[in-house]
């Protein structure tokens, strides 16, 4: 191979590796085909809230768990999510808090269980994950006794 071919080579091979490396320069960086830098993974993540509705039982020990599904009704989750949180939209919470009393009061499975919470806690995701799982606020909509006709708004 002559000089000639190999500084033509040579020249070729730099503007590859120049048109590989121009998308890590570009400010602020585009994300296309065929190369990335993977935004969704490589860009600062916004801090958002997550919202859960959910009923929230408290046993006779001081101890508290959501109620699962199908005591709110159906074996679903996302369906018991939307039926607290229609009851919640509607100011039915009061009402959603006695049915559910009525239903775990029936279960042995939640005979530890003395009062239930219909709330709405919010949690920083990104926290959460890393490891702080107490909500970051709580909102209590209804409270009601199991095995009584009581119950209302806080």
């Amino acid at each position: 191979m002559g000089p000639l071919r190999r500084v033509a080579v040579a020249v070729w091979s730099i503007g590859l590796l120049v048109l590989l490396l121009v998308p890590i320069l570009r400010d602020p960086p585009r994300d296309g085909f065929p190369l990335s830098n993977y935004p969704m993974f490589s860009a600062a993540k916004e801090r958002k809230n997550a919202r859960i509705v959910h009923v929230v039982g408290y046993s006779t020990e001081g101890r508290h768990r959501p109620v699962p599904p199908d005591v709110l009704g159906t074996e679903e989750v996302m369906q018991a999510y939307q039926i607290v949180s229609v009851a919640i939209g509607r100011g039915q919470a009061a009402d959603l808090c006695r049915r559910t009393a009525q239903r775990v009061a029936a279960d042995a499975d939640h005979a530890d269980i003395e009062r239930l919470e219909v709330r709405t806690d919010f949690y920083d995701a990104i926290d959460y994950f890393a490891g702080q799982t107490r909500p970051g606020a709580t909102r209590v909509h209804a409270t009601c006794a199991v095995g009584s006709a009581s119950g209302g708004a806080p």
